[in-house]
């Protein structure tokens, strides 16, 4: 038998940047009470915390859950309320050389960040991200943006 089964969450477990629909949070909720789970996701904790945590009902066996933000480079479990157990953190130097090598590209690239939600380059501890359209941006609108760089290639 299986003990662990991993989700990816956006577009796996729910749409992108979207909470769980109700018929998920049962499903997950029910796959939780045969056997541990793990949810992985590029998003840092608050995203999992509204998009996951948020949804599923008081029953779900929540010790049996494992959370994995920031691509796994971070790993929450439940011990009585969420706790961080593992974190693979950038120091301040390599941050610096992160994001000053993320604004030469930018730069370089002539990419144009506007028309933002959110900061386009988010400090996730263990993970430096860069969105174009920010972190906040509606999964609605990266699939529109995306849809025109396909079709501009």
């Amino acid at each position: 038998m299986k003990k662990l089964v991993t989700f990816g969450l956006d577009g796996t477990l729910a749409q992108t940047k979207s909470p769980l629909d109700d018929e998920m949070a049962e499903r997950l909720t029910g796959v939780l009470s045969i056997v541990d789970v793990a949810v992985i996701s590029g998003g840092a904790w608050p995203q999992f915390e509204k998009q996951v945590l948020a949804q599923l009902p008081d029953h779900a066996k929540l010790e049996q859950l494992s959370i994995l933000p920031a691509c796994g480079t971070k790993f929450y479990r439940f011990i009585g309320e969420w706790t961080p157990i593992d974190s693979e953190d950038f120091d301040a130097a390599q941050k610096a050389k992160i994001i000053s090598a993320l604004g030469n590209a930018i730069h370089v690239t002539e990419t144009e960040v506007e028309n933002v939600w959110g900061e386009p380059l988010e400090d996730r501890g263990s993970q430096i991200t860069f969105s174009g359209l920010a972190s906040q941006g509606s999964d609605r609108r990266e699939r529109k943006v995306g849809s025109e760089l396909h079709q501009a290639k």
